[in-house]
């Protein structure tokens, strides 16, 4: 038994106004036209739909029944075309983010809310890696959107700047540096310093300033992520890195001070990658543009 949808919506119709003529009006259709489509339905039914009286159309038993199954239709129907435009119009489904993890706290989350608060049917996993995995992640199709810093950059993709930041040495108030405006490095790399993690966009650039400084490091401890480097900085085991963003509230709640790196390479730029931005998916393509716009209108921004 088949059903034709159109008839259906004019059943519909005909059972809420109570009668073909007022049915035919509201639909823009000819009363003819929606009686024969009523008469096709009884005989693909195969029994009455409908009893005429001096009062209009009144529903049979077996009409009651079609109703309710054709409303609950209709409106699955109804709901099933407006999810797929979403998907077309990029409001709906999910989008893989890698993302190191400075970004994902000085910037990612916050745009993240943002977006999220324009699109709540999108979902966004984010996963967070250093920057070498991020690009390796986008280029095997295993993220959507990869954010990173450096020059890692595997063929085939896609390269936007995004955002960068200032990197500041924080260390003890009594520290030799402490009084100082800005630092060199090579003043820096005088004294013991807490290392980043090992494959880290900082860790690179920390190790190419002393190679070409030719002087080896006093690493007296690594570790993954700035909260620790406040820690190990606090324990006054080292002077520490950090971006400005963090040390400004490391300064505001501990017993630190952060001086400017004076370094052409303390300013880090970050970058997004995606594979061909045309054939990204709707939803993907929608961040990226929100992730492009608010890297573009962010104050102080370095790019």
């Amino acid at each position: 038994m088949r059903f034709d949808l159109h008839s259906l919506r004019l059943f519909v119709a005909v059972c809420e106004h109570g009668s073909i003529a007022r049915a035919a009006e509201f639909e823009n259709i000819a009363p003819s036209a929606i009686s024969k489509r009523m008469s096709q339905l009884e005989d693909t039914l195969k029994t009455a739909l409908f009893v005429r009286s001096n009062k209009g159309l009144e529903l049979t038993v077996a009409a009651a029944a079609l109703l309710q199954h054709a409303r609950t239709l209709l409106l699955d129907i109804q709901q099933m075309e407006s999810e797929l435009l979403d998907h077309a119009e990029g409001v709906r489904g999910q989008i893989r983010l890698h993302a190191s993890l400075s970004t994902i706290v000085q910037y990612i989350a916050n745009d993240i809310r943002v977006f999220l608060d324009r699109h709540p049917a999108l979902r966004i996993d984010l996963q967070e890696s250093l920057s070498p995995a991020v690009v390796r992640a986008v280029a095997e199709n295993t993220a959507d959107i990869g954010v990173f810093g450096g020059t890692t950059v595997a063929a085939g993709l896609q390269v936007y700047p995004y955002r960068s930041d200032r990197l500041v040495v924080i260390m003890p108030p009594d520290h030799p540096l402490g009084h100082a405006g800005r630092v060199k490095f090579r003043e820096v790399a005088e004294y013991p310093l807490v290392g980043p993690q090992e494959g880290s966009f900082l860790n690179s650039l920390v190790l190419r300033a002393a190679a070409d400084l030719d002087h080896p490091l006093k690493l007296s401890i690594r570790v993954n992520g700035f909260e620790p480097v406040r820690s190990m900085v606090e324990a006054r085991l080292g002077v520490g890195l950090v971006p400005e963003h963090h040390a400004e509230r490391y300064v505001s709640s501990a017993p630190l001070v952060a001086v400017l790196l004076d370094e052409p390479w303390a300013v880090r730029h970050w970058k997004i990658c995606v594979r061909e931005a045309e054939s990204l998916p709707a939803p993907v393509h929608l961040f990226l543009k929100h992730l492009l716009a608010s890297a573009q209108h962010q104050p102080g921004n370095q790019e």
